[in-house]
């Protein structure tokens, strides 16, 4: 952090550092006061205690903004997520304690893994040392405009939204829960997530207790799913678990368990440097990669971060062809959205004696005596209609839509020895082999980026690469066949 700090004082910005807070057996108030100094003496002008997971409590708030206060100068600024369901009383907690500053968020979008509700802090504020002077009559309307937004983007709603208080035990941040639910959700193994929740304190033990925030609680997280997916402890290892074990994300707040860093590394060493000084510079690089595509600062710090995904993103806007992701209609109230059940297909024709319907399942209601009702289109008229089923057969989720109308040929599934597939779904980023070349057992083929970490695809068999069924940018999955060794 030093370097960063430095520069931004060069060109005389504020600099605000935060703390990360969590609780473990290396983690204490004393040691979370003294890294406050160590960072104020750096140059911060700002400290922030970001409560991630929401594991702050009242009167460990109140006692860590008692000592910070006690120890540094700087304005202490409290970011807390409402979790565990704590975060309003540990603010006011915090705040008698001498807190300056509070993030909150208007109440359509408080709460679960949210901040506290603005409106209530300013009434409840309202008249003590410590009121904002804020006019709570302006907030309701602007909450209103919100309230609506949040329903138009529905479809990006988490099922893992709310206050959980399992997370004083797992310590997983909202951002990260969330996260993980859409992991398991692309390998259709929701129902593993209780084993993954209780597989991630594992991990962050044998990683010397890291605060899970990002990227540190991507690299648990997604190494606790792999744990779980493929039933043997770090028998795949993303390349930021190697990374991490190896030292390039500095130093562990903890010790490391030394048999999963051997067992990740082999006999790759530990660095002991300060990680940043084993970088060359990527920006000149990555300006003169992209020259000719970029029209501004921002999109050479995109490509350089996400070169993939930026290089799309430049191709479209080229081409006029970038247009923003669909957003789902608004669901009817009270019955499921039909392609929440994984009803399929969602719409279709169908042809009686010569004539022709166009029919689209629009949603369901409750089941009654054995039967179920559904919401269906027929040629634009909504009609309900009731199936009693007698045989149920469990269906995939429905395909996307194709351009064009031609469906993209299906890569098949793994069924011998040299069918190479990906541990989780995601993007490749990288292909390292083409057809005829020779490999070796454990040679690297791919790079699959999946929840914005890497996981290396390695030669199950040596041999010769028959068929390469992917390419960079493509969407692949655990069920596919990417590569054909013979």
């Amino acid at each position: 952090m030093e370097a960063s700090i430095t520069a931004v004082r060069r060109v005389n910005k504020h600099v605000e550092a935060a703390i990360c807070y969590t609780t473990s057996p290396v983690h204490s108030i004393n040691r979370f006061i003294d890294l406050a100094k160590r960072l104020e003496d750096l140059g911060t002008d700002t400290l922030c205690i970001k409560d991630m997971a929401g594991l702050l409590a009242p009167m460990d708030a109140y006692k860590l903004i008692r000592g910070l206060k006690a120890a540094v100068r700087a304005p202490i600024h409290l970011h807390s997520h409402y979790t565990s369901g704590m975060a309003s009383t540990s603010a006011l907690m915090a705040i008698f304690g001498g807190l300056d500053m509070l993030d909150t968020a208007l109440s359509p979008l408080s709460g679960g893994t949210s901040h506290p509700p603005t409106e209530t802090f300013v009434a409840l504020l309202r008249g003590t040392p410590y009121d904002t002077r804020l006019d709570l009559q302006a907030l309701p309307p602007i909450a209103e405009v919100l309230r609506m937004a949040r329903k138009k983007y529905h479809q990006f709603e988490s099922d893992f939204a709310g206050v959980d208080s399992e997370i004083l035990l797992s310590q997983i941040p909202g951002g990260m829960l969330s996260n993980l639910a859409a992991q398991l959700t692309e390998q259709n193994a929701l129902d593993k997530m209780k084993a993954v929740l209780e597989e991630v304190p594992r991990v962050r033990e044998d990683f010397g207790y890291p605060p899970l925030v990002t990227p540190t609680s991507q690299i648990v997280g997604t190494q606790a799913t792999l744990n779980v997916l493929t039933g043997e402890r770090y028998k795949v290892v993303t390349t930021e678990t190697k990374n991490y074990l190896q030292g390039f994300y500095g130093r562990p707040p903890g010790p490391v368990d030394e048999t999963v860093r051997k067992k990740a590394l082999g006999d790759e060493p530990v660095i002991a440097v300060r990680p940043a000084d084993l970088l060359e510079p990527e920006l000149p690089k990555a300006a003169r990669e992209v020259t000719d595509k970029t029209q501004n600062p921002e999109d050479v710090l995109s490509y350089a971060l996400f070169p993939t995904v930026a290089n799309d993103f430049f191709d479209e806007r080229a081409s006029g062809q970038l247009k923003p992701e669909p957003l789902a209609p608004l669901p009817p109230k009270g019955p499921a959205v039909a392609h929440e059940l994984k009803l399929a297909p969602l719409e279709f024709k169908v042809t009686v004696h010569g004539e022709s319907y166009h029919i689209k399942i629009s949603g369901s209601g409750r089941k009654a005596d054995g039967k179920k009702p559904y919401y269906i289109k027929v040629n634009d008229r909504l009609e309900e209609v009731y199936l009693e089923p007698l045989v149920e057969v469990l269906t995939g989720t429905p395909e996307a839509p194709v351009i064009g109308g031609e469906k993209k040929p299906e890569r098949p599934r793994p069924a011998g020895p040299g069918d190479v597939t990906t541990s989780m779904p995601g993007k490749v980023i990288k292909v390292l082999v083409k057809p005829g070349q020779s490999v070796k057992q454990g040679d690297l083929l791919l790079i699959v980026e999946a929840m914005k970490m890497e996981s290396q695809v390695s030669a199950p068999i040596a041999g010769v690469v028959k068929t390469l069924y992917v390419k960079e940018g493509d969407d692949v999955k655990p069920d596919e066949t990417l590569v054909i060794i013979e």
